[in-house]
């Protein structure tokens, strides 16, 4: 089983990541007892079925830390993963070689990863300020990270209706490395976060816990 690693980020969060080798079937065998694989599989687009059953394996190992049930997990009216009856927040990201979830028995949090490539340069004019245009410098990694970033707020936010140019904003911290400033704004909702990343597997890795009370 290719689990790369299980971060502990605090006494109520826990992250994992998951290099996807493993063809789905493998992968539906390594799925609890009580989850369905008929409910799996359903769920998934049959390309992507290995990348989101890995998701699925890996949510299951990281639940071990706060419960010895396996809830199922489901999709809210806004698309945000939860557990059904179950008091954990989760959120899940993955791509053909990678996934990545974070879960969390106190917290929201969001979760992001994207392989690093010049894709985002060809859409940054639509989910760039000013500003973040200023800092990435038309550079594709830079450009890939703050992406990310924004899905990573997007998820957290879990609302829908949120443009990236104008309702989620970045700025690096300019003491600490690898760590994001990231402000949620709207009409009536204005707060701030944290945004930590790294490189993983020719990735860009962004998370966010919701663990402030940084709300205007």
């Amino acid at each position: 089983m290719p689990l790369l690693f299980t971060r502990q980020l605090n006494e109520h969060t826990v992250l994992g990541a998951w290099s996807i080798t493993e063809r789905a079937d493998a992968l539906l065998l390594a799925l609890p007892s009580g989850i369905s694989p008929e409910l799996m599989l359903e769920q998934a687009h049959p390309r992507r079925q290995a990348e989101w059953l890995a998701s699925r394996v890996l949510i299951y190992s990281l639940l071990q830390q706060f419960t010895s049930d396996t809830p199922i997990v489901l999709r809210n009216e806004n698309g945000k993963p939860v557990f059904e009856q179950a008091p954990y927040f989760v959120s899940i990201s993955h791509s053909p070689g990678l996934a990545a979830v974070i879960v969390s028995d106190k917290f929201e949090v969001g979760i992001d990863v994207e392989l690093l490539s010049p894709k985002a340069l060809r859409v940054a004019h639509k989910f760039l300020s000013e500003d973040e245009k200023n800092f990435t410098c038309n550079e594709a990694d830079k450009t890939c990270l703050y992406w990310s970033a924004k899905e990573t707020l997007y998820k957290m936010y879990s609302q829908r209706k949120l443009f990236f140019k104008e309702n989620l904003l970045l700025q690096p911290d300019p003491e600490t490395d690898n760590l994001l400033w990231g402000r949620v704004q709207t009409d009536n909702f204005s707060k701030l976060y944290q945004v930590h990343y790294e490189v993983l597997q020719q990735h860009i890795l962004t998370y966010c816990i919701d663990n402030s009370t940084n709300e205007l």
